[in-house]
C-alpha cells in the first residue's frame, strides 16, 4: 500500500514536470529556432492530447518525424507493392529501432528497452 501511495504522490508532480519539459522543448525551443532560421513550417506537433486512439496519437505527437517516416519509409514500401498494414508495421518498427538507437547513444546501454516499449504498441494500433 505504501508503494501505491508513493506512486500516486509522485504522479502529479511528474506530470507537471513532463508538461513543462514538453512545452519548453517542443514548443518554445523549436519555435524559437524556427523564428531565428525563418523556417516556414512550424508545425512540430498537432493536438495529440485530443487523440481518439493510439494510432492517431502517434500521428500527431511528433509531426516532423511522422512526415519523414511516411515520406521515406511508408510510401516507398507501398510503391514496392506491400500491403498497407505491412508497410505501416515496418515503418513503425523503423521508428522503434531509431528510438532504441537514441537511447543507446544517450545512456551507452543496449537493453532494447525503447524498442520493446515501442513494439508493444503495435497490437494496440
Amino acid at each position: 500500500m505504501k508503494i501505491f501511495t508513493a506512486v500516486l504522490g509522485t504522479g502529479v508532480p511528474c506530470t507537471y514536470i513532463w508538461l513543462s519539459i514538453f512545452y519548453g522543448l517542443f514548443h518554445a525551443w523549436t519555435n524559437f529556432w524556427g523564428e531565428v532560421t525563418r523556417f516556414a513550417d512550424r508545425r512540430f506537433y498537432s493536438d495529440w492530447w485530443n487523440a481518439g486512439d493510439l494510432a492517431e496519437y502517434w500521428r500527431k505527437w511528433n509531426y516532423p518525424i511522422h512526415n519523414w517516416l511516411v515520406r521515406h519509409c511508408y510510401y516507398p514500401l507501398i510503391r514496392r507493392g506491400l500491403p498497407s498494414e505491412i508497410a505501416q508495421l515496418l515503418t513503425f518498427l523503423v521508428s522503434a529501432i531509431f528510438h532504441e538507437y537514441i537511447i543507446i547513444g544517450i545512456f551507452r546501454v543496449c537493453n532494447l528497452f525503447a524498442f520493446t516499449l515501442m513494439a508493444a504498441n503495435v497490437p494496440l494500433i
